[in-house]
């Protein structure tokens, strides 16, 4: 749950942004995640709202911090949005290319400012636009990212076990409520990772290419977590992505073993150009220290040399956004093409064929 752990804290110590109040709809929830909500309520010192109604009908919040299961969250930003709300949206921000769209809609009617979480202004990312900006590498060409994280109890998919992933995309999260199996926080057995973590690299080209992506080719697996396999969901996905001007880019994702890894996962990129490359690793840790894993499931603890989210520049250009009436970066338009590309690459996965975009 980002909401308790990154974006609460991150508007709270932000000089343009005030915490108000803590809302969700009881009945569509589970009971540790009211207990979650109550308690960041409490620590901030503000109410605690039984009813997303009170917040779209309260015109002194201007700003909504949406952080919902994955599968509430698009319907409640896009009310937000209705209501005259801008929106910080958790990643990703919908299940489907028409709930993107009707977010969209629905923030170009009534003018609000939306952003959506991603890594896209985060340090390393930054620096490498930076760089292809400048014309460090010349002509963009190709571009891989490798984005794995390290959480859940690997070795556990059976010996001989084959990859059998289901179709039915309107669940992407398995919950297990009061539990933490996969050490992550989020208090889930299982997430689709393509859609999950494959949000992050694939935001993260499109925004450096700058183009729409044209077509897209995929592969899943189910390799070392049987939590997912159980569930019919993947582990790994594998991606290839061709974009308009013809640059290609891949990406491998997912999520492996959180005693694979003291950093916390892979997070490392290749950028090729017509006059030089740049390689670059997101996540050196300062210091690891390794050890039994704890209580917290965790094997090594990371002390990082900088803010790896960059949420605190997010809200810095959403502050601006609003003061400005512009958009802000990673907006809802960005929003569903990283949709669009990731559901993309569901179909070519089950139909075993390069899918051409925009999907129909």
């Amino acid at each position: 749950m980002h909401q308790p752990s990154i974006y609460a804290p991150a508007f709270a110590e932000h000089p343009r942004f005030e915490i108000a109040c803590v809302a969700d709809d009881p009945g569509e929830i589970d009971d540790y995640i009211i207990s979650t909500n109550q308690g960041v309520a409490s620590e901030y010192g503000v109410p605690y709202l039984e009813g997303i109604a009170q917040v779209s009908d309260n015109p002194t919040i201007d700003v909504c911090s949406v952080c919902a299961q994955l599968e509430r969250r698009g319907e409640i930003s896009r009310q937000m949005a209705a209501a005259g709300k801008h929106l910080f949206m958790d990643k990703p921000h919908a299940v489907s290319v028409s709930e993107a769209k009707d977010i969209a809609e629905a923030v170009r009617t009534t003018g609000v400012r939306a952003v959506i979480y991603g890594r896209q202004l985060s340090a390393t990312p930054s620096l490498i636009r930076n760089q292809v900006e400048l014309g460090a590498v010349g002509k963009l060409v190709a571009i891989h990212w490798d984005l794995i994280f390290a959480k859940g109890q690997a070795g556990t998919v059976p010996d001989g076990w084959e990859t059998c992933i289901s179709t039915d995309l309107e669940k992407f999260t398995f919950r297990s409520p009061g539990l933490d199996p996969s050490g992550s926080g989020h208090n889930v057995w299982a997430k689709r990772e393509l859609h999950e973590i494959g949000l992050y690299p694939v935001g993260l080209v499109q925004d450096l290419v700058g183009v729409p992506v044209r077509s897209v080719y995929a592969s899943l697996g189910q390799y070392w977590l049987a939590t997912h396999a159980e569930r019919g969901v993947e582990d790994f996905a594998l991606m290839q992505m061709r974009f308009e001007n013809g640059v290609t880019a891949t990406i491998t994702t997912g999520r492996y073993g959180r005693q694979t890894d003291p950093a916390g996962g892979v997070d490392k990129v290749l950028v090729v150009g017509s006059e030089g490359s740049i390689v670059a690793d997101g996540s050196p840790p300062n210091a690891a220290v390794y050890a039994t894993a704890g209580s917290d499931g965790k094997s090594a603890t990371r002390v990082n040399g900088s803010d790896a989210s960059g949420v605190m520049t997010l809200l810095d250009e959403l502050a601006w956004a609003i003061d400005k009436g512009h958009d802000p970066p990673n907006n809802v338009d960005h929003g569903v093409a990283q949709v669009e590309t990731l559901l993309a690459g569901y179909k070519s996965y089950f139909t075993g064929e390069v899918v051409s975009l925009p999907l129909e």
